[in-house]
């Protein structure tokens, strides 16, 4: 009997937490577009890298998050020559792709408004591709790329940011961040390119 009445209260307790679980949020989802002030950005004839990231963050509890994080940012630059009577117009584009993982803490202002922030780690992959199209006695001709290739990276970064709650399960963020990662070509180790530097992200989170 003693033992029918803990499963019972076992049972119950478990259909409590369940419950509770279930309306506590466990994870989100979130996308948003991005500024990057690359220290070297000057070198590609830009003053910084644009792109868009996703945020997947698991909750454990209410002020612990754990980030997982993917994005690409990019720089883009087009030039035009002409050799022996033959315009060619030449497009480059370097871009870098983050996956990184982070824990962030979180701190209720109120019921809708808080505030976030903590440090992580992250993988860097870099590539420049060149495309090249001739144009001879206004005809176009072949085109012709060219993949330069770039060293990836392991490298770290730091977020703070703001979230604004606007329904139950939808919200908007805002943050700035700091990231620390540099690359160069893989056939020239002395021609390096510095990433790192101040970020800002914009965009919305849904709670599941």
């Amino acid at each position: 009997m003693k033992n029918l009445k803990l499963l019972a209260c076992l049972l119950a307790m478990a259909a409590v937490a369940g419950t509770a679980l279930a309306d506590q949020p466990v994870f989100s989802l979130g996308a948003g577009v991005q500024y990057w002030d690359a220290k070297d950005a000057d070198k590609l004839d830009e003053d910084g890298l644009l792109g868009g990231g996703l945020i997947l963050r698991f909750r454990p509890s209410d002020v612990l998050g754990i980030d997982f994080r993917a994005g690409a940012v990019g720089a883009w630059d087009n030039d035009t020559y002409r050799v022996n009577g033959t315009k060619y117009e030449e497009e480059s584009t370097f871009y870098c792709c983050p996956f990184e993982i982070g824990l962030v803490l979180t701190l209720p202002l109120t019921d809708v408004l808080s505030i976030y922030g903590g440090p992580g780690v992250g993988y860097y992959y870099y590539d420049i591709d060149i495309e090249t199209t001739s144009k001879h006695n206004h005809h176009y001709h072949s085109e012709r790329s060219k993949h330069i290739k770039l060293d990836d990276d392991f490298g770290w970064y730091a977020v703070a940011g703001v979230n604004i709650r606007l329904a139950p399960c939808f919200s908007l963020f805002g943050e700035a961040r700091y990231t620390d990662t540099e690359t160069s070509l893989k056939d020239d180790k002395s021609e390096k390119f510095d990433c790192s530097g101040f970020g800002a992200m914009a965009g919305f989170m849904i709670d599941f």
